[in-house]
């Protein structure tokens, strides 16, 4: 298995400062090791989290998917991101719903603007969904205020001011989206990705491209991290959210905090996967800074991320093929 803490992150949620830091040195330490740590004192309800994506998922329809399915799979859509991801019977089993930033209305300035990773949600008919885009609107206020918590946490550990984060990770303009994602058990499961040391694979070696990565998922132990000593488990849990940092986060703190090289191994049950991708908004643009001497030396460029967010999303895609 490999090293993966359980760190009450409730103090970022409002302790004393002495208790912040406390939580902050504790990230630090999960950040510089293999990279993954559990977030216990979240406040999220998990039980009511996966009652609600369990039945939208089974509540859909081929044609409903279809509908609001993303440009890869229906050419009548022009969205990239929001949208339905579908299964492809006999080729691909995964499939999800993603949604973007509930403040993307038809009057948010880059919207108007048309800005490339911008997009107004589309959502599931209301009437076959009752209560399901509320639902999920009011997920993303409560996991972008966590977010911002856990980031907090982190300028600490990296000896910045406490808000550091705060101004480029807005409510307004994040470009942060949650997946909703079913794994499905199949009697007839399709071809699987074979790794390079043999292990059946859903999903190759990659690292998120993201601010950070705070995942939910049902305990089923499907996650790999690559580590000194190998490809190791991801322990399990049903209570805590997983975090971990993305290549943004690399960039920023000049390979500090590295981007942990992860993948999910193949395993046929029914199970979620529900990763909040934390992003900052798109004219975001960080110094890239070294916060300590043992920092790799050199410095990174400036990147406004929106920029670096679409070159990433790409090159994901180019190189394991569209979820």
């Amino acid at each position: 298995m490999a090293h993966v803490p359980v760190i009450d992150i409730g103090p970022l949620l409002g302790g004393d400062a002495q208790a912040r830091r406390r939580a902050a040195a504790q990230i630090d330490s999960a950040s510089r090791a293999d990279g993954f740590f559990y977030a216990s004192g979240h406040g999220i309800d998990v039980t009511r989290l996966q009652q609600q994506v369990n039945r939208f998922h089974h509540a859909m329809t081929e044609q409903e998917k279809l509908r609001i399915a993303i440009h890869a799979y229906n050419p009548a859509n022009p969205h990239v991101r929001n949208g339905y991801y579908m299964a492809i019977k006999g080729k691909k089993a995964v499939e999800s719903f993603c949604y973007l930033n509930p403040a993307f209305t038809d009057e948010h300035p880059m919207i108007r603007k048309g800005a490339p990773m911008h997009e107004v949600n589309w959502w599931p008919d209301d009437a076959a969904h009752p209560g399901f885009r509320a639902y999920c609107e009011q997920f993303y206020a409560d996991m972008l205020a966590l977010s911002r918590a856990l980031l907090r946490g982190y300028a600490l550990a990296l000896g910045k001011e406490e808000g550091y984060f705060d101004v480029h990770v807005t409510p307004a303009d994040t470009l942060s989206a949650a997946s909703l994602i079913r794994y499905p058990y199949l009697d007839d499961y399709p071809a699987t990705i074979i790794g390079a040391d043999g292990t059946r694979l859903s999903f190759e070696s990659h690292v998120d491209v993201s601010l950070l990565t705070v995942l939910f998922q049902t305990p089923i132990a499907n996650l790999q991290v690559e580590t000194a000593d190998g490809w190791l488990d991801v322990p399990v849990s049903g209570e805590h959210f997983l975090v971990n940092c993305g290549t943004f986060m690399e960039h920023l703190t000049m390979g500090y905090y590295r981007a942990p090289l992860h993948r999910v191994k193949w395993v046929n049950a029914e199970r979620l996967s529900l990763p909040f991708f934390v992003h900052a908004g798109n004219d975001a643009t960080l110094q890239p800074f070294n916060p300590h001497a043992k920092a790799r030396a050199g410095p990174n460029p400036d990147v406004a991320y929106g920029a670096y967010l679409q070159h990433g999303l790409a090159e994901l895609i180019r190189r394991n093929g569209q979820t």
